[in-house]
């Protein structure tokens, strides 16, 4: 951002007019601790086809995917947390079914569904009741 003198004179003066240095240099790091905190954050999202991850720009992601291909549950677990991650998945007809990415990074799992039934899916960051969770995914078909 380019600053021009008089903009910087005007910062000045304001900053001596709300009480000083301290006053002002509190209030500008309070304000870049919430936006640290907020870029910490765990956001989770769900997508329209059978996929949804939840990610923190500090402690990396998780994600699970349905693949009609192969019939298959697709896990990548990169959330530093040290818990495996959950999955759940949706069929229509069958229920819903927990898989875990048993510490591994990446996890395939393979299934056996009928074709043509719709699918859906949610992934948390760990099996804890503190865990953070998508909501259900959009539908997908096996």
């Amino acid at each position: 951002m380019r600053t021009t003198r008089r903009t910087a004179a005007y910062a000045c003066a304001v900053l001596l007019a709300s009480g000083g240095m301290t006053a002002g240099a509190t209030t500008a790091y309070a304000g870049g601790g919430a936006e640290r905190e907020a870029r910490k954050a765990t956001v989770c999202e769900e997508f329209r086809e059978a996929y949804a991850r939840c990610s923190s720009p500090k402690k990396g992601r998780t994600q699970a995917s349905y693949h009609d291909k192969g019939d298959k549950v697709d896990i990548v677990d990169r959330y530093r947390n040290g818990r495996s991650t959950k999955v759940m998945l949706q069929v229509k007809g069958s229920g819903i079914a927990v898989f875990s990415s048993r510490g591994e990074e990446r996890r395939i799992i393979p299934n056996n569904y009928t074709d043509g039934k719709k699918v859906r899916l949610k992934v948390c960051t760990s099996f804890s009741s503190k865990a953070k969770c998508s909501d259900w995914s959009g539908w997908g078909t096996t």
